[in-house]
């Protein structure tokens, strides 16, 4: 499984504020094997879907998304999931700890 973990960007002197940071972790047997950094651009909102396609994610977490992303991305095969949603997932609290 392949999660990326979106961190938004808080910098006021970032000049695009469509570019993210992505984490992506690479889990076997609920151990992480794998962790990569990426710089992703998303001027459109289906753009996120069709990069988690493309890298092969599972799922995403994001600090929020609307109910149309989130359709979109399910229909894709990708499930998106906003860190409010995520409070009491396991697997989620070891990565923000």
């Amino acid at each position: 499984m392949r999660i990326a973990l979106v961190l938004d960007q808080k910098r006021q002197d970032e000049v695009d504020r469509h570019v993210s940071q992505v984490v992506i972790f690479t889990i076997e047997n609920d151990k992480v094997i794998g962790v990569e950094n990426e710089t992703i651009d998303a001027t459109k909102q289906y753009s996120l879907s069709l990069w988690a396609l493309t890298n092969k994610v599972n799922e995403i977490y994001v600090s929020k998304v609307d109910d149309w992303v989130k359709m979109l991305s399910q229909m894709m095969g990708v499930n998106i999931r906003a860190y409010d949603e995520l409070r009491d997932d396991k697997l989620f609290q070891t990565f923000i700890l």
